[in-house]
C-alpha cells in the first residue's frame, strides 16, 4: 500500500505554489496576449469585409458610369451623325439645284446660239448659193 508521508504532502504544496505563480505570471498574461490578439484579428477581419464591400459598390458604381458613358457617346456619334448626314444631304441638293440651273442656262443659251446660227445661214443662203454657182460653173453671175 502507499505510504503518506510528509514529503508527498510538501511536493503537492510545492506544485501548488508553482501552479498559482505560473498562473499569475505565465498563464494570464498570455491568455490576456492571446485574446488582445483574437480581438484585433476579429477588427481586422471586419474592417477588411468593410473594405472589400465599399470596393464592391465603388466597382459597381464605376460599371454603371462606364455604361452610361459609354451609351451616352454613341448617343452623341448617331447624333453628329445624322446631323452630318443631313448636312451632306443638304449640300448634296444645293449643289444638284445649282447644276441644273446652270445646265438649263446653257441649254437656253445653246438654243439661242442655234437660232441665231439658223436666221444668219438663212439670211446668207443665196449669198452661199451664188457663191457655190460660181465656183461651179467657173464664171460669175450676175
Amino acid at each position: 500500500m502507499l505510504s503518506l508521508d510528509w514529503t508527498f504532502a510538501f511536493q503537492i504544496l510545492l506544485f501548488l505554489i508553482l501552479w498559482a505563480f505560473l498562473r499569475r505570471f505565465l498563464f494570464e498574461p498570455h491568455f490576456d496576449v492571446m485574446e488582445q490578439r483574437e480581438h484585433r484579428s476579429e477588427g481586422a477581419m471586419r474592417q477588411a469585409q468593410q473594405v472589400k464591400a465599399e470596393v464592391g459598390e465603388m466597382e459597381e458604381q464605376y460599371k454603371s458610369r462606364l455604361t452610361a458613358t459609354r451609351s451616352g457617346a454613341i448617343q452623341q456619334v448617331e447624333t453628329v451623325a445624322r446631323e452630318a448626314e443631313g448636312q451632306a444631304q443638304a449640300i448634296t441638293d444645293a449643289a444638284r439645284t445649282e447644276a441644273d440651273k446652270i445646265l438649263e442656262e446653257l441649254r437656253a443659251t445653246l438654243r439661242q446660239e442655234i437660232e441665231n446660227a439658223r436666221k444668219e445661214l438663212q439670211s446668207r443662203a443665196p449669198e452661199f448659193a451664188r457663191n457655190i454657182s460660181e465656183k461651179l460653173l467657173g464664171r460669175a453671175l450676175t
